[in-house]
């Protein structure tokens, strides 16, 4: 069972229906240039 689990997470101006899970003991990074929407996805 994941830890953290996103489903279905949209934008509307760019990402459309990305899923994600992260299981105990993993880790994920979001590496982008300033403005790329970095906080907006964890938002």
């Amino acid at each position: 069972m994941p830890s953290i689990s996103l489903r279905n997470i949209s934008t509307s101006y760019s990402i459309k229906d990305v899923n994600l899970e992260v299981d105990d003991g993993e880790f994920m990074v979001i590496l982008g240039p300033s403005g790329a929407g970095k906080s907006t996805i964890l938002n």
